[in-house]
């Protein structure tokens, strides 16, 4: 099921799309190019954003000044996959997890929704409630807000106007 739901939302990935999260990841309008032409060394110098992608996609496309085609095929297929993505049971997603946590291959997770709405709520319902019974996600929280929880003081009124 999860894995049909995983194929559902691979198929709905246009072009487009990626262009979009392209743009705005490495600070760029892809929209100002046409798909085989190929980026100037000042283009490539001037995009700010995530370099693992644009070193990706040099170095896969054996090209230094690759194009906007170049970008799409090479930069997750659409979708811009930088890492793997666990797909499954919520056993298998938690077992998935975990191996990464406990070999030391990360020392946390960002999650990123697949599709909306749905995605976080999915995570929420299915892999906490595993992952909680595997201690590796907390059940209850220090404090009651973030500031708390992270230990940080409340600053005193208007401290910001002493700096």
């Amino acid at each position: 099921m999860a894995e049909d739901k995983h194929a559902l939302i691979d198929s709905l990935a246009r072009p487009i799309d990626a262009l979009t999260l392209l743009s705005e990841v490495l600070n760029f309008d892809f929209g100002a190019k046409g798909m085989d032409e190929a980026f100037t060394a000042e283009e490539l110098a001037s995009a700010t954003g995530l370099q693992g992608i644009l070193d990706r996609v040099m170095q896969m496309s054996g090209l230094a000044q690759p194009t906007v085609r170049d970008f799409l095929q090479f930069s997750g297929r659409g979708t811009l996959r930088e890492l793997p993505t666990f797909v499954g049971t919520p056993a298998k997603v938690a077992d998935d997890l975990e191996a990464w946590f406990s070999s030391g291959a990360c020392d946390g997770f960002v999650l990123a929704a697949t599709h909306m709405p749905g995605a976080y709520e999915d995570f929420a319902r299915l892999v906490i409630p595993e992952l909680q019974r595997r201690d590796l996600f907390r059940r209850e929280y220090p404090g009651t807000t973030l500031r708390e929880t992270l230990g940080f003081k409340r600053p005193a009124r208007d401290a910001w106007r002493a700096s």
